[in-house]
């Protein structure tokens, strides 16, 4: 009977074993799929849409474009400056520092198009979400600029 007993609880445990199995391993390809822990994503996953670099472009030649040339945004440059590191930070020097003549003065929305537009002048491809005017979710994103 002592047998019995244990073999049924052994039996009745078995689905909810396979079960937690099962959702740690689906759980762990979901992590891999959107490149490691966190779910961090980077710049070549199309983070933001063609329109809002297209705006970004409108708000640099208003506001950026008498200090700025593309060049100093791009290339060797930008890579030396941002490559590996979350966007949030890039998103943060921009807010804090930008326009020169009265930083912090844009909407943050502003901010976000301008730095939609500087990824796509890096060659980073558009997706079909807006990126966010949001520090702490662009801290999930990782700056991966184009290999030469």
């Amino acid at each position: 009977m002592g047998v019995i007993s244990q073999n049924k609880v052994m039996r009745a445990g078995a689905p909810s074993l396979v079960s937690a199995v099962a959702l740690v391993v689906t759980a762990s390809g979901v992590s891999a799929q959107n490149g490691g822990s966190g779910a961090t994503r980077t710049t070549q996953s199309g983070i933001y849409t063609a329109a809002q670099a297209s705006r970004g472009n409108d708000v640099y030649l208003m506001q950026c474009k008498s200090c700025h040339t593309p060049a100093s945004h791009t290339g060797v440059t930008f890579a030396n400056s941002w490559q590996g590191k979350p966007l949030s930070e890039l998103y943060t020097y921009i807010v804090e520092r930008m326009p020169k003549n009265e930083p912090g003065s844009l909407q943050p929305y502003e901010y976000a198009d301008v730095l939609a537009y500087l990824l796509k002048l890096n060659e980073m491809p558009a997706g079909d979400e807006e990126l966010p005017a949001d520090s702490v979710a662009l801290r999930k994103i990782r700056v991966e600029a184009a290999r030469p």
